[in-house]
């Protein structure tokens, strides 16, 4: 018989806001997803890895998180806020984990700031490619990847609608590709979609800057089912226009929601936004918090 699961629970280990005791909060974002099947068994996985503040390290031990016991990484996207801790914790688990990520996280990412100095928000300042994949086993895909029964990453996120468009700052972000420089439309972007025995899909996102709307319609391609019920993580709205949160908001009322619990980039503006149209699921989270998801 095919197992299922029966529980999922997410734990908040980086992110801006900490109102734990002991924990600390810095820019970027982790989370920790333990999944239990109904057969007993469990995975546990690290899901971004924040920037290369002590935060991180400094969460995972207070946290008591056994070293061990991390069966896999995944990267969301290139992002300095979301992998530059991730060599720390590859030394720290002495394990080789594999690491799931999109080939264009790995790319160059070129910010070039209004007069004109350029600085590299990705890998750079961290590790290079090759350090990262003489270190331990990585999977590179750019297609949804099947990672246990019920989990998946997106993969490459189609972009379909005309409202989930890059703004501000990432406007200004180029790659090189080809030994041309263009510019980086985060191609690399990708979530973590779960489905639980009975049905009902789970969303974690790390920044969602292919839009959460398109990553749910993805989900659905994905899993073959609309019913999703949670979606936490961030969701990149802090500089979002009216036109987008309004968009955002009525395509979000189109799915079976009981759990709306964002942060990191989601940002005052989204998070208002959202808690006002979302007030009876809406579940303000940071460091320390843990989302609980059990199968009816």
């Amino acid at each position: 018989m095919v197992k299922a699961i029966d529980e999922i629970y997410i734990r908040i280990i980086v992110d801006g806001k900490a109102s734990v005791r002991n924990l600390m909060g810095e820019a970027g974002f982790a989370a920790l997803v333990d999944i239990f099947y109904d057969d007993m068994s469990n995975i546990r996985l690290l899901f971004d890895t924040a920037g290369a503040t002590p935060a991180l390290m400094h969460n995972l031990k207070v946290g008591e998180i056994d070293s061990t016991s991390i069966d896999m990484i995944l990267l969301s996207h290139g992002h300095w806020d979301h992998v530059g801790g991730l060599m720390d914790v590859l030394s720290w688990t002495g394990n080789r984990i594999p690491v799931i990520y999109h080939p264009n996280a790995l790319a160059p990412k070129i910010f070039t700031a209004d007069d004109g100095k350029e600085q590299d928000v990705g890998i750079k300042k961290y590790f290079s490619a090759d350090e990262l994949q003489s270190s331990t086993e990585v999977i590179e895909t750019t297609e949804p990847y099947s990672i246990s029964e019920g989990i998946w990453t997106t993969g490459e996120v189609p972009r379909t609608n005309d409202f989930e468009k890059l703004t501000g700052n990432l406007t200004k972000v180029h790659t090189i590709k080809d030994g041309k420089k263009i510019p980086d439309k985060v191609d690399d972007d990708l979530s973590l979609i779960f489905q639980l025995k009975d049905g009902s899909v789970v969303i974690l996102a790390g920044c969602c800057h292919a839009g959460i709307a398109n990553t749910m319609n993805h989900a659905t391609t994905i899993t073959g089912t609309s019913s999703i019920v949670a979606v936490t993580g961030g969701l990149h709205l802090y500089n979002a226009s009216k036109e987008r949160l309004t968009k955002t908001i009525e395509h979000l009322k189109g799915f079976p929601l009981a759990t709306l619990a964002p942060c990191h980039c989601t940002g005052l503006r989204g998070q208002a936004a959202l808690m006002y149209a979302f007030e009876d699921i809406f579940k303000e989270i940071g460091v320390g918090s843990t989302l609980k998801f059990k199968s009816n």
